[in-house]
């Protein structure tokens, strides 16, 4: 597919969309996955912080939000796909010829730098402070141009004030992030589910109860809740990833979920892991 020209009026029309604009469950991405041409690894997950759908384009991005989701307990916010919208304003006069980043088939309009995450983060007295992350392949950063764009964007979120770095896939923990895939769906249970938000204590302690003292595997022992109280099949399984999901079950995330482990084996203290993590953990890997 031949490249789309970048034009005023394109901008505008995203603009007017309300792209990189709103918080929370009202922000939209300036990039979302029907953007470009699909390389197959384009995501799209409903945030536990936000509520509203996210959209990612790779792999690292989408794994990188699973700790962000999991670990980062100070993060209120995630944005991804986040617009430098004033970066040419912002930065001026500077060594870098800016005007390279424009495209000139469509009269100059500037084209739009974004970093991959902005975060926002709640402080212990209810202010806010800002996080900025772009996610690349570790071999992007050998190409020249790759770098002088990022050395724009430090620049630029320099001048903001705001804390501004990149992410490889050698920052990620990616045994973590797949355990926090498989639990991701599960910590908001929905009315499809076997079992309503109204059962979840009583079997949840069954469930614990069953957990703490059996020899079974975990596989075996969330298939007998299943039979025992005439559940539809995995509704024990479900159930035990919606605990892991609000931290109510530790497990060692670090470690591949082995459901065929004695439950002894997977299931931990409260000291096994980090209850939730520090930001630091999340953001930085």
């Amino acid at each position: 597919m031949a490249k789309q020209p970048w034009t005023e009026g394109k901008m505008n029309k995203w603009l007017k969309e309300g792209r990189g604009q709103g918080e929370l469950e009202g922000y939209r991405p300036w990039i979302t996955a029907q953007d470009y041409p699909s390389n197959g690894r384009s995501s799209r997950i409903k945030g536990w912080k936000t509520g509203r759908i996210h959209h990612f384009l790779s792999d690292i991005e989408t794994r990188y939000f699973y700790l962000l989701e999991f670990d980062g307990n100070e993060i209120w916010d995630i944005r991804e796909h986040y617009p430098a919208l004033d970066l040419q304003d912002t930065l001026g006069d500077c060594d870098i010829d800016l005007d390279k980043y424009c495209d000139k088939e469509s009269g100059g309009t500037a084209y739009i730098f974004v970093t991959t995450f902005l975060l926002t983060l709640m402080n212990a007295d209810g202010t806010k402070r800002y996080i900025a992350r772009s996610v690349k392949a570790a071999a992007e950063l050998e190409k020249s141009k790759v770098l002088e764009r990022f050395e724009l964007l430090r620049r630029y979120f320099a001048e903001k004030q705001i804390d501004w770095g990149i992410v490889t896939q050698h920052d990620i923990n990616v045994t973590r992030a797949k355990n926090i895939e498989w639990v991701h769906s599960a910590k908001n249970l929905d009315d499809d589910a076997e079992f309503s938000v109204q059962d979840v204590p009583r079997l949840k302690g069954i469930l614990l109860e069953w957990l703490d003292g059996t020899r079974k595997s975990v596989r075996d022992a969330t298939n007998a809740l299943d039979t025992q109280f005439n559940l539809t099949p995995g509704s024990g399984l479900l159930l035990l990833r919606h605990l892991i999901a609000k931290k109510q079950v530790l497990v060692n995330m670090d470690e591949r979920i082995d459901l065929g482990k004695p439950v002894k084996e997977l299931v931990r203290g409260s000291d096994a892991i980090r209850d939730g993590g520090d930001v630091r953990d999340a953001v930085d890997g």
